[in-house]
């Protein structure tokens, strides 16, 4: 059993479940668990939450060419630097596959780039060396990340693992081993978007709400009609969940925040009218296509 901790000026962060086996580190359903309780209350107390998505560069490489074994020591090695390195300052999670999350409590975006600066350095200066299976030695094994940094409020709350992704693509893009801060780009698209979503459940959220849409799924194979299974309005504490059989083409993962317009119950869903900034949903609509969705 493992358990997240305390970091950021005595923040604490509640999960105690089992930690990944590979990483020593807390499974992305503690990163789920976490995020929206630290969200809050950043937000309640006017804090920043900083956060972190590193990938290992090349990953593929080590598993394709040593096995799957020397891959889970190299993942096992920059998870271990990175957890040792943010003790008592956040929290470090296995997003999955290579990826690792970190979340830094009341840490500006300077301060998180500057964090990230450091891991990266200290992930390249540190390389693997492989258990000797007899014979000569091995070689020592370079390694290197590439990290993506954003922060809230700087950045909706929703949108912050997004945002993050996003700025590790532009690090990846850019050459790899580098770590790059979020910036906003205007797209020229400002202004609300309405969507039509469906959720297959009663649910107590009404008209005027802020409410974020999460684990979206596919719906008549048009993402501007979205069926969600999880909804929430942070700011009333709520968080529902639908249960059920996975629509065909689903599912996609994803998030955002916007305000509903309207709301029809009708049998068992609930059908609202969701307003969303066109530039937030064609940054989210960029992040389902990084990830191939």
């Amino acid at each position: 059993m493992g358990g997240s901790g305390e970091g950021g000026g005595g923040i604490r962060f509640p999960w105690r479940g089992e930690l990944d086996p590979v990483t020593k580190l807390p499974p992305r359903k503690a990163l789920d668990n976490d995020l929206p309780a630290l969200l809050h209350t950043m937000g309640e107390e006017g804090l920043r939450l900083s956060a972190l998505m590193i990938d290992i560069d090349h990953f593929k490489k080590f598993n394709d060419r040593w096995g799957h074994e020397t891959g889970d020591a190299v993942l096992g090695h920059v998870s271990g630097i990175i957890r040792r390195s943010v003790k008592y300052r956040g929290e470090a999670y296995r997003y999955g596959g290579e990826e690792i999350t970190v979340l830094l409590p009341n840490t500006t975006p300077r301060e998180a780039l500057a964090t990230a600066e450091t891991l990266r350095e200290l992930v390249y200066r540190n390389p693997l060396v492989p258990r000797s299976t007899g014979g000569e030695d091995p070689l020592p094994l370079a390694v290197s990340v590439s990290i993506g940094v954003s922060s809230f409020p700087e950045v909706d709350g929703s949108m912050l693992m997004v945002t993050a992704d996003q700025a590790l693509y532009s690090a990846k893009k850019e050459g790899r081993n580098r770590a790059v801060l979020y910036e906003r780009k205007e797209t020229g698209h400002g202004g609300p978007v309405t969507l039509d979503v469906r959720f297959p459940a009663p649910s107590s959220i009404g008209e005027g709400s802020f409410i974020i849409l999460a684990r979206w799924f596919r719906h008549r194979g048009e993402l501007t009609e979205i069926e969600a299974r999880e909804i929430s309005d942070p700011g009333r504490g709520i968080r529902e969940f639908a249960e059920g059989p996975v629509p065909p083409g689903g599912p996609v993962t994803a998030e955002v925040r916007g305000r509903v317009c309207g709301v029809e119950r009708r049998g068992n869903s609930t059908f609202f009218s969701f307003e969303v900034e066109a530039d937030v949903l064609d940054l989210m609509f960029h992040h389902l296509e990084l990830r191939g969705l």
